[in-house]
């Protein structure tokens, strides 16, 4: 299931994003945080889960802009799967997922376009 993101999901996203950048000394995840997107209407953390694991995330960002009317654009960003489930279309999912809520309007009005960004060795 996908779904947005929840306080109580602190520690997995945490353990994803070590996955992610397993050397930095500067990550953390706050609680208050993940709330915090959570309540804005322009920013999104979303968690791929089964069975109460969260084994992937995504972080998906609307940006307003003045040059399409009132149509934003999406930056899609941290797609992480946990190392143990890889190979199972969960990116997959959760990027289509994105790419279906962006081109609807499901989740605001529908983006003119979107970008994800990525690490050349990632």
């Amino acid at each position: 299931m996908i779904r947005e993101d929840e306080i109580s999901d602190k520690d997995q996203i945490f353990e994803l994003y070590r996955m992610l950048v397993p050397n930095s000394k500067k990550m953390n995840v706050f609680g208050a945080q993940i709330e915090t997107i959570r309540r804005d209407s322009n920013n999104f953390l979303l968690v791929y889960e089964e069975y109460g694991q969260i084994l992937g995330t995504v972080t998906l960002n609307i940006c307003l802009q003045a040059l399409h009317g009132f149509r934003p654009y999406g930056v899609v960003e941290n797609v992480i799967v946990h190392e143990n489930h890889r190979n199972r279309n969960i990116g997959q999912k959760l990027l289509q997922y994105v790419e279906g809520r962006l081109e609807t309007g499901s989740i605001v009005p529908p983006c003119q376009l979107y970008q994800i960004n990525t690490h050349i060795t990632r």
